[in-house]
């Protein structure tokens, strides 16, 4: 299948085909619609639910990660192409290691380029709600979500006859890679976005869009460049390339993995810290903070609601652990930043946190407890 030459495919909305002219037949397939948006929506929607786990106490709000997903899906892709287009590549994107298409690596960095500077565009303008390197992680991994859903989609929207379980499993390898490479240039941007040496910093994420970029070229050329190289193209040296390419990306994703712990241990110190003089204050209380910064306990008092049939409890006392990470990271701001957020964000959350607990102690006596 990939080595035929009826299976090597461009982007679809390239307008060039394998022959000289534009086919619009080549552009969309109308059957083949609605397993394009499955292929492409599932795994976006799977990744979107796994990033708002990873934002353990202050949780980045739907709205934005959906926005990130639609700049990674719309908004890469078409200036990715005017791009490639401008510096005399043609008007296409050659999709991400799928099967049958010759690897592209300028593709590949002018894609990541581009990803990089909408991220860091996003982050300018929510920068109230973006504060460090696990921030960075969601947000990148979101755009690159949104990246490889566009580039599964426009796979498959020009037909599924060649769309094995192979097949499958590539195309889905491959937008998880894309969501890892935004996660890559989101911890180095989120790393840097508020230190006060700006040079530095823009040092530190010229390297990181670089990172991202070798990735990604690496991944899609590595499998073509040993071929070459040994001279030995045959099925078995490809598949061996591609799992070393894929296992470098692995590598890659268990250090990831390691980033994310790290900052849950640097977000619950910030949560203990500035949430050290609401408790004093009698805004909340130590076995609140406790239960806060302890996924079990967490957990535990969540189900003990459900348990009980008690919907409208489990609301609150979700909400009310997303209140006080709001107002743990809201006193955090107000400390460290240059530019601080309006007092009245804080009274808010406050009144908030007081409405919650009120309704929480409303609750049977014997059951204080288990929350």
């Amino acid at each position: 299948m990939a080595g035929t030459p009826s299976s090597r495919r461009s982007c679809p909305c390239s307008t060039r085909s394998s022959g000289s002219s534009f086919r619009r037949a080549e552009v969309i397939d109308a059957p083949t619609l609605p397993a394009a948006l499955i292929l492409a929506g599932l795994p976006s929607a799977v990744y979107l639910v796994i990033l708002n786990a990873i934002d353990r106490y202050e949780k980045e709000p739907w709205r934005l990660l959906l926005a990130g997903v639609v700049l990674g899906a719309i908004a890469v892709p078409a200036i990715s192409m005017v791009t490639l287009a401008a510096i005399g590549r043609g008007f296409e994107l050659p999709l991400g290691y799928a099967p049958g298409v010759d690897p592209d690596p300028v593709a590949r960095i002018v894609e990541q380029v581009v990803l990089a500077a909408l991220l860091l565009g996003l982050v300018h303008g929510i920068r109230g709600e973006f504060d460090d390197t696990l921030d960075g992680i969601v947000y990148g991994a979101a755009i690159g979500a949104g990246l490889g859903a566009a580039e599964t989609f426009l796979y498959v929207v020009v037909g599924t006859g060649q769309l094995g379980s192979s097949t499958l499993a590539l195309l889905l390898a491959a937008g998880l890679n894309q969501a890892f490479y935004g996660a890559v240039f989101g911890a180095i941007a989120g790393t840097v976005s508020h230190w006060t040496d700006r040079r530095r910093a823009w040092i530190v994420i010229a390297l990181g869009v670089a990172t991202a970029a070798f990735l990604s070229a690496v991944h899609d050329t590595l499998p073509a460049m040993l071929g070459r190289l040994v001279e030995r193209p045959d099925a078995a040296l490809g598949a061996a390339t591609r799992l070393l390419a894929f296992g470098i990306n692995l590598l890659g994703v268990a250090l990831l993995g390691a980033v994310v712990v790290w900052a849950w241990g640097r977000e619950a110190r910030i949560l203990r810290r500035y949430l050290a003089p609401e408790i004093a204050a009698g805004v909340s209380s130590s076995d609140e903070l406790a239960r806060l910064t302890s996924l079990r306990a967490r957990l535990a008092s969540q189900v003990g609601a459900v348990r009980r049939r008690r919907l409208n409890e489990l609301r609150a006392i979700r909400q009310l652990h997303s209140t006080l990470g709001e107002l743990a990271f809201h006193n955090y701001r107000t400390a460290v930043r240059t530019h601080r957020p309006p007092p009245a964000t804080g009274e808010a959350l406050r009144e908030r946190v007081a409405a919650l607990r009120a309704q929480l102690a409303a609750s049977e006596p014997g059951e204080e407890a288990a929350r």
